[in-house]
């Protein structure tokens, strides 16, 4: 329960064009796979499939973001990318554009299906920590 009320506040406290585009998000996430769990972890809504986290999304000061914690996936995405401004395991974005929408969902509907060829899990927000699977 409290999990739910920290994301109901997340998403309260965002000014309105950043909360429907992260709202739109969730529930693409939420449509593509429904048996995701989503709590607040990192500090941002965080999404897990099977018990082990897969993408989180946030706010920050000055663009959106979505966290692909199986980072190495993004690989496949390369020339996709090109265009947008990213860090090694997120993709920024100012606002929810339908291009932009529609990477998205191609990203998570892979990395949800390829999570298990990855051979990292990112920590978002952590100082460049990941674990290396063996």
């Amino acid at each position: 329960m409290k999990s739910a009320l920290e994301l109901d506040l997340y998403y309260g406290a965002l000014p309105g064009d950043r909360r429907d585009a992260l709202l739109a998000i969730r529930k693409l996430i939420q449509r593509i796979w429904p048996s995701a769990t989503e709590d607040m972890h990192y500090n941002m809504p965080t999404f897990h499939l099977d018990g082990e986290p897969m993408c989180a999304i946030a706010s920050q000061k000055h663009f959106m973001a979505l966290y692909v914690m199986h980072y190495d996936l993004l690989d496949a995405f390369k020339n996709d990318l090109k265009i947008y401004d990213r860090g090694k395991s997120c993709i920024r974005f100012k606002r929810l554009e339908t291009t932009t929408y529609d990477l998205i969902d191609r990203i998570v509907k892979y990395i949800g299906n390829q999570s298990a060829l990855s051979q990292v899990i990112a920590k978002p927000g952590a100082s460049r920590r990941q674990t290396v699977r063996s």
